[in-house]
């Protein structure tokens, strides 16, 4: 039973042969009661998603065997014959839940295991939102006598598994059964559940006690200000907007969550308290930023004269901020404004001012910010410069290896943006170069210019790129291995031919 173990571990999303070899290793302990307990209690303590995986491997293991075709047989002789046998351990009722013959997987939910057996809970769920109407029913009957009191033991392993198939054709059935069974659940169940370490179930208890109305008003101002999660946490802000509480908005308006701050901001104005909104336009978060200038609009103020205001005598805390805001509802009259601080000694400022100027159609040489020694500032210019790229010859020296990776991954990733032999050129320079991720960036494109670019590179690079290539893929023979080597060797021999065709 170690094995079992073992193996609802390695399980992840997606790895069907982890998920396949589980499925045998229950199939051969389920005969044994006691190697069948231990398994199953194993199997009890995985994460909720691998319980609808494990359906799904299950199903694909009978899809990917081999067709066989059927037999023909007299009429009628179905009849006659076996069923297979009752299950007559739990585990073998859940691997029985799981079988690809519906008749097999009704009578299964129909298993008195099915209803006194927490830990076939989540299987039960999942067949209650089955393809096949009459074990959909049959599961729906067992699961509702399940839910008839709902306890916080069995909510708890409902629920997780309930949110994770509702978004299936027909899982919305389940997941109404869970919120109603929620309805009548005890404070203290629901307390637990919105409390739960599974983030989809914490997240669904608090939709349902706040549709319900069932979370006190001391509960939710605490989880407005407190929820570690920062969902749940705006949708109790949200319901505390909607209590007219400008006392309580106004304490959101410090919360660490943006998206709370943006919630009271917004709850604010609405209760016609705009003058907040300018204390909000040096925020960190743009939501809360873009928020705050519609609060200025409102009442009918400039939001940009007042970055204009502050930015005239920079402060020393939350420049970026203000640069930012600028560059988002300011004029291309604000350009000189923002280009000094594109050499300001934080490198956060000048990545801000790159965008800022950018937005408002500064006249700067951003190709220039490129050797940048901040890593976010030249990621920021680069993607200023990622639909009009400089000149090639600008960019080459930018990959020699003496340049810092963040450099020469930018440049690279420019220098692709070209044509396709540049491309092919630049990944050839980075795979002789000292950096190892960037070798590997580099095998992976000059993979994906043979799979994409090859077929069509009908027009050759110039003699003197093409030798340039040439010598490069002989730098590189060892990186490349011998028949990614011979390929590109090929290509640049077919291509200079073709040029070479009289017309």
């Amino acid at each position: 039973m170690d094995a079992v173990e073992t193996l609802v571990v390695r399980a992840a999303p997606g790895h069907r042969y982890a998920l396949w070899d589980l499925w045998t290793a229950l199939s051969q302990a389920a005969g044994d009661r006691e190697h069948a307990e231990r398994a199953l209690d194993a199997l009890a303590s995985a994460p909720p998603w691998l319980w609808p995986e494990l359906d799904s491997a299950r199903r694909a293991m009978w899809y990917s065997a081999p067709a066989v075709a059927p037999v023909p047989e007299p009429r009628r002789l179905w009849r006659l014959r076996r069923r297979p046998p009752e299950p007559d351990t739990p585990l073998a009722v859940l691997v029985a839940a799981c079988a690809h013959d519906g008749h097999e997987r009704e009578r299964a939910v129909r298993h008195p295991a099915m209803r006194h057996d927490p830990r076939l809970l989540p299987i039960l769920v999942i067949r209650a939102a089955d393809w096949v109407a009459q074990v959909r029913s049959a599961a729906a009957d067992v699961l509702d006598q399940v839910l008839a009191v709902p306890t916080g033991a069995t909510l708890g392993t409902v629920a997780p598994v309930a949110v994770r198939i509702g978004g299936r054709r027909r899982g919305e059935g389940v997941v109404r059964m869970v919120r109603d069974a929620l309805s009548r659940a005890g404070d203290e169940v629901l307390t637990a559940l919105r409390s739960s370490a599974d983030i989809p179930t914490r997240r669904f208890a608090y939709r349902a006690c706040l549709d319900g109305r069932r979370i006190g008003e001391a509960d939710l101002i605490h989880a407005a200000r407190h929820e570690e999660d920062i969902v749940s946490r705006t949708l109790c802000a949200e319901a505390v907007a909607e209590m007219d509480r400008p006392d309580l908005l106004r304490e959101l308006l410090a919360n660490r969550a943006a998206q709370v701050r943006a919630t009271a901001l917004t709850a604010l104005v609405r209760l016609g308290a705009p003058e907040h909104g300018e204390r909000m336009l040096g925020d960190g978060s743009p939501a809360v930023r873009l928020t705050a200038q519609w609060a200025v609009r409102r009442v009918g103020g400039d939001p940009a004269e007042f970055y204009r205001r502050l930015l005239d005598e920079p402060p020393g805390h939350g420049l970026r901020h203000l640069v930012a805001g600028l560059g988002e509802c300011g004029t291309p009259a604000d350009a000189p404004i923002v280009s000094p601080y594109l050499t300001d000694e934080s490198p956060r400022v000048r990545a801000e001012a790159v965008r800022a100027a950018c937005r408002l159609g500064a006249r700067v040489d951003l190709a220039a910010m490129l050797v940048d020694p901040a890593p976010v500032v030249v990621r920021h210019v680069a993607e200023a410069l990622r639909d009009a790229p400089p000149p090639p010859d600008r960019l080459w020296p930018l990959l020699d290896g003496v340049r810092p990776p963040h450099v020469r991954r930018a440049a690279h990733r420019l220098l692709t943006r070209t044509d396709m032999w540049n491309r092919l050129k630049a990944d050839l320079v980075l795979l002789t170069g000292p950096d190892e991720p960037l070798r590997a960036r580099a095998r992976a494109g000059v993979d994906d210019w043979l799979t994409r670019q090859a077929a069509t590179a009908y027009a050759g690079p110039s003699e003197p790129l093409r030798d340039e290539l040439a010598a490069l893929v002989e730098q590189a023979y060892d990186a490349l291995g011998e028949r990614t080597a011979r390929v590109l060797t090929w290509h640049l021999r077919t291509t200079s031919k073709i040029d070479n065709v009289p017309e």
